[in-house]
């Protein structure tokens, strides 16, 4: 039997959620069945210096897994000095543009069975029907992070879109389009943990921790609202924010000057391991956001539990399901989110009682092996769509 070629499209190789997605695929996958080979949208020489490293590059290479980067199919986008003055002169009146990808772009997909955009917005609107047919689009973003994520696409046309968006959600998120296919795959990682190493313990200080990206995808407003009330209960607090991003140019900073808390929220910057960082630190209470009342919003969120540091969420969906989620408690109230948190700060059975919930739950829903054959079948069906 011939193995299914399959693509996966990348923005880059940093430490993402759409990029750890894509690394946990490709770890997963069934060598025997399928070929992969990643093509990168970022030019090789334009490394990120926020990041400095390609962090999955190496990991997929392991694997033995291809890499192209995209600057073989770029069009040199220059002209010359007497066009440029031309083009000025004449205020672009009478620019040609040129396109962006060469002829062997669209003739480099035609070599797949299958191409796996690891993100909608790494899908590239150019190319032929004939790539689109064959393509599958996992979406990484929410409305409340972007409410145009899909203003580039054809809402008449029927992308095969896949996502960890649930039935009563997929309207909320794909309301624009007319006739779209979606496939249900939640957020999976590797699971090598069988035991929770968080335990609650007495401590001086109380440190909560946030573990995200700094920037606008990722609003951390109301969790320096709550820390502020937080503070009038238990002055004992701190709270430390782990992730790439410069706090100052984020507007962070002055969102804490104008509560006072500018000297209260500590930003540890990028952290190459979650569960390190959270056992060693001893993380009393993890905050991040959440959605829908139903699942942290993000692969940090799961990273957390999976150490048993207990979680609860601030609720980002516009209207979310009302109930009182056990496993995964979501707010939209700054008194009950506050609540909540002095109540698994300070009381050992109730912090206990829901870092084993959530330990449990990452073990039964999120171990990629209990999953990966649902995708692979999915690449089965879409290679054979004529």
């Amino acid at each position: 039997m011939n193995k299914i070629k399959i693509l996966f499209v990348v923005e880059d190789f940093y430490q993402a959620g759409a990029e750890r997605f894509c690394y946990e695929v490709d770890n997963a996958i069934d060598r025997n069945k399928f070929q992969v080979e990643i093509l990168c949208l970022e030019k090789i020489s334009e490394l990120n210096k926020d990041w400095n490293v390609r962090y999955y590059e190496s990991l997929h290479k392991e694997n033995g897994t291809k890499i192209k980067y995209i600057d073989e199919f770029l069009v040199n986008q220059s002209s010359s000095f007497l066009i440029r003055v031309f083009n000025k002169i004449t205020r672009n009146k009478f620019k040609k543009i040129k396109p962006k990808y060469n002829l062997a772009f669209s003739l480099f997909f035609d070599m797949f069975d299958v191409i796996h955009w690891m993100g909608e917005y790494t899908f590239v609107h150019s190319l032929p029907i004939r790539i689109r047919k064959k393509s599958l689009i996992c979406t990484m973003t929410a409305k409340f992070q972007d409410a145009n994520i899909y203003s580039k696409y054809d809402f008449e046309y029927p992308y095969n879109f896949m996502s960890g968006f649930k039935e009563g959600e997929i309207e909320h998120e794909f309301g624009q389009f007319k006739k779209i296919k979606h496939f249900f795959f939640p957020l999976v990682m590797h699971v090598s943990q069988r035991n929770r190493h968080w335990f609650y313990k007495e401590t001086k200080i109380y440190k909560i921790g946030i573990f995200t990206r700094l920037n606008f995808y990722k609003p951390l407003d109301p969790f320096f609202y709550s820390f502020q009330l937080l503070l009038e209960i238990l002055p004992n607090c701190e709270l430390h924010v782990y992730g790439n991003g410069d706090p100052e140019k984020q507007g962070m900073i002055n969102s804490l000057k104008r509560i006072g808390l500018q000297d209260k929220v500590f930003f540890r910057g990028h952290q190459e391991s979650i569960f390190k960082t959270a056992i060693i630190e001893h993380i009393n209470l993890a905050w991040f956001q959440g959605y829908n009342n139903d699942r942290p919003a993000g692969y940090a969120g799961f990273d957390i539990c999976s150490t048993g540091t207990p979680l609860i969420c601030w609720d980002f969906f516009d209207k979310p399901n009302d109930f009182f989620n056990e496993t995964y408690p979501h707010y939209k109230s700054l008194t009950k989110f506050v609540n909540k948190s002095v109540e698994i700060l300070t009381n050992e059975k109730d912090a206990n009682s829901l870092s084993e919930i959530q330990f449990q739950d990452i073990l039964m829903t999120r171990d990629i092996t209990k999953h990966i054959r649902d995708l692979e079948n999915k690449y089965l069906l879409i290679s054979n769509v004529e």
